[in-house]
């Protein structure tokens, strides 16, 4: 009875390791297609046998673990590549953007524009008087400047658009860290109960790689299964069963952009934005803050470079009607007029800064910076060109006021300023995005083609001298209008080609690493239904030792019978 019992227990066992094996299979099969699921088998693992005659007798098998297959190897460098590719995809997708709006109607037209103004100049020229060659001329340079200001506006929108992405992307890491740490609780949990929790890790490594296409991480596993997360460098996200959300703080010395801040305790919130190395984020504040910037600056510099050339040449013309210091353009960039003055928000000190043009002739078009540093009991000042390093310093004093001048600026500082306290100065912020003609087209008459104010209508001197600046290296003294825009577009395209390059580089390592692990972890449906086939013949065969060990009990009772 002992035998036969035993053969009973081991047909049992044995549907039992098969029924799971099946299950098993039937789950792989079931998540063929799911993003970072990791392939499980069955590990079977023989009973402890019986002693009999003449010898040990086996007494079946157990479905001893399920596993799933795993190269952790593979997965680190997944999770790394993640990174590098969540930065670059999203500067390719902003600088093809950008790409775009110097390529389209009125990007690709600012050159020929240009081109067409000076045009209607020259024809203006020929026929000084000519209130056709007049309106020609100022319906061309109002093509000019709306072609400015969209791609001002244009450029400015995709920058807002960046810092709302910042915002979506900070709530994206929340929601991720938030998950992770749930699942490290309920790994713990399952894994300290003797159960391996395969598709919890499968969850939790996917979530991690989306976190990590977001930020640069860095993490370990402890002794629980739980992991530790740390982003931006030193903010910890996560530790076991809690997480820690990121914030934003509206930055008043950048545009009121969103900075990315990290308040663990509730009390003192610390600055993350530069600590950002990697992932969408780091992308993000990338195109954000250096590339729009740099960008809008360029356009900036040359609708200012524009509107003082052209300024200062018309306002020693005479109009028709004899008048004489008429501004073409606004921005005026004549002596006197204020530039924009940004002081920092950190500044302790009280005073203030003003700066006015005092020379519009040595203005380079260049931003500078004014800081304050302590010698002594002396306050110096320092103004900085940040494009040239060229700088001038002294020592601030009240009384008599400190006006310094500097490359065609006075800087009129009063009040008391503390060590450390900075101002950016910039006599271009803003001008492509507020360049507009200041003659309309019932003032024709001002427009300044004449050197003298009475003349016979064929004055065409100062308008000559006009056309002259199309090959003026005006801008930085090293470029004409039209080249500088040209050497703007080629540093965009450059750019752009450059970072779509690394961006496919990264997609392609990437999509190797995936090869890798789905040779490793990956459901192959060839083989799960080789597998399905096995476990299902051998189920089979061990309902048959079950109707074997009732035949051979009926005949054994029969004899006894």
């Amino acid at each position: 009875m002992g035998s036969i019992n035993n053969i009973l227990g081991i047909a049992k066992l044995a549907m039992m390791a098969q029924q799971t094996a099946i299950q098993v299979t039937a789950h792989n099969i079931a998540n063929v297609n799911t993003k970072g699921y990791s392939r499980q088998e069955v590990v079977f693992e023989e009973t402890t046998p019986l002693n009999w005659n003449p010898g040990q007798i086996g007494t079946g098998v157990n479905a001893a673990a399920i596993l799933r297959k795993y190269d952790s190897f593979i997965e680190g460098q997944i999770t790394d590549n993640r990174e590098s590719y969540g930065n670059l995809d999203i500067q390719r997708y902003a600088l093809t953007n950008i790409e775009n709006l110097f390529y389209d109607s009125y990007g690709a037209g600012i050159d020929n524009l240009l081109n067409d103004f000076f045009s209607a100049m020259q024809d203006l020229s020929a026929n000084p008087s000519g209130t056709p060659e007049r309106v020609a001329l100022l319906t061309k340079a109002d093509a000019l400047t709306d072609a400015i200001n969209n791609i001002y506006s244009d450029l400015f929108q995709l920058q807002k658009d960046m810092n709302n992405q910042v915002n979506q992307t900070i709530n994206d890491i929340n929601s991720i860290t938030e998950q992770i740490a749930d699942l490290n609780v309920k790994i713990s949990q399952a894994e300290t109960a003797g159960h391996n929790a395969n598709d919890y890790r499968d969850m939790r490594g996917k979530l991690m790689n989306d976190l990590a296409e977001l930020v640069d991480i860095q993490y370990f596993e402890d002794n629980t299964g739980q992991v530790t997360i740390i982003g931006g460098g030193t903010a910890l996200l996560v530790e076991r069963g809690n997480s820690w959300d990121l914030g934003t703080e509206i930055n008043s010395d950048n545009n009121d952009f969103y900075n990315i801040i990290y308040n663990p305790g509730g009390n003192n919130s610390v600055d993350l934005t530069n600590n950002i190395t990697n992932g969408k984020l780091k992308g993000l504040i990338t195109i954000r803050d250096t590339t729009l910037n740099e960008i809008i600056d360029d356009i900036d510099r040359l609708a200012a470079s524009v509107a003082n050339e052209i300024n200062q040449v018309h306002r020693g013309g005479f109009g028709l009607d004899g008048s004489i210091g008429n501004d073409f353009f606004t921005p005026s960039f004549k002596t006197g007029d204020p530039v924009s003055v940004t002081g920092f928000s950190t500044n302790s000190g009280t005073g203030d800064v003003s700066v006015t043009i005092i020379d519009p002739t040595l203005l380079t078009y260049h931003n500078y910076e004014l800081t304050f540093s302590a010698n002594g009991s002396d306050t110096i000042y320092t103004i900085t060109n940040k494009t040239t390093n060229v700088s001038t310093s002294g020592t601030y004093t009240t009384i008599p006021p400190t006006s310094p001048t500097f490359q065609g600026l006075t800087f009129n500082i009063t009040g008391t300023h503390d060590p450390g306290d900075k101002y950016t100065v910039s006599a271009h912020k803003d001008a492509a995005k507020n360049l507009q003609v200041a003659i309309s087209t019932d003032e024709t008459y001002k427009i300044a083609a004449a050197m003298q104010a009475v003349d016979n209508g064929e004055d065409n001197r100062n308008i000559l001298t006009l056309v002259g600046l199309q090959d003026k290296l005006s801008v930085d003294g090293t470029s004409t209008f039209n080249g500088y825009y040209s050497s703007v577009v080629g540093e965009i395209g450059a750019n752009s080609q450059y970072v779509n390059n690394s961006s496919m580089a990264q997609k392609f390592s990437l999509e190797q690493l995936d090869n890798m692990r789905e040779s490793v972890s990956g459901v192959s449906m060839d083989e799960e239904m080789a597998n399905l086939m096995k476990y299902q013949n051998a189920y089979e065969a061990a309902a048959r030792l079950i109707t074997v060990s009732d035949e051979l009990l009926q005949t054994l009772l029969n004899i006894l019978g």
